[in-house]
């Protein structure tokens, strides 16, 4: 967790014009490559669980649909394991929390917009980061949140959606905040009521996930 943090603290020291200059070493849509490169892969909470208290997660996202012209997709499944490694069953993880296919558009190398996606049958699919060919293309669902994540240097991007719909535990809105590094990635998801009260999601900060693979 701590090296994920550093990290991110000396991307943002870099100097944003230096940033916007720096190309990107993937031919051919080099930002939304280059994002994609970040997201792919396994990952876990399980530092941040070990020195928090936080529970413990893991993530794991795979590329889908490559001869598709129409972006980067991907396909993220996560599994809440246990409320610490000590409690961890791995059992759990046949049972994930969430499912979600993701589209990334290259709107610029700097910009990438990011859509997420529903699955039409996502039970049918647990598990199919280990064999992405199961994601066929008629399980992608209705769009659930879309925005942008920002390139703040090579190899560091940032996003703030701020205005996906909810309808978990009786929340409205989903505000989210996210950070993703070489070394994995900090996620901030809350849910708000239509007055602007927390209905879920930590108060303080999110989880960090580092990189497992």
């Amino acid at each position: 967790m701590r090296k994920l943090i550093t990290a991110f603290c000396l991307a943002l020291a870099a100097s944003w014009t230096a940033a916007a200059s720096e190309p990107a070493d993937e031919p051919g849509f080099p930002g939304a490559h280059e994002l994609a490169g970040l997201l792919i892969g396994s990952f876990s909470t399980l530092e941040q669980s070990r020195i928090e208290g936080w529970g413990y997660v893991e993530s794991e996202t795979v590329r889908i649909w490559p001869h598709r012209e129409d972006g980067i997709w991907l396909y993220q499944e996560n599994a809440f394991l246990g409320s610490s490694p000590d409690d961890f069953d791995p059992e759990i993880k046949q049972r994930p929390y969430f499912q979600r296919i993701i589209r990334l558009v290259e709107l610029n190398n700097q910009l990438v917009l990011r859509t997420i996606y529903t699955l039409n049958d996502p039970a049918s699919v647990v598990g199919a980061f280990a064999d992405p060919a199961r994601i066929t293309e008629d399980q992608l669902g209705a769009v659930s949140c879309s925005g942008e994540v920002h390139r703040i240097a090579h190899g560091y991007w940032q996003s703030n959606f701020d205005t996906c719909p909810s309808g978990l535990r009786g929340a409205v809105r989903t505000v989210s905040r996210s950070i993703h590094t070489p070394q994995g990635h900090a996620n901030w998801d809350r849910g708000f009521d239509a007055e602007g009260a927390l209905i879920w999601g930590p108060a303080r900060g999110g989880y960090v996930f580092d990189r497992a693979d």
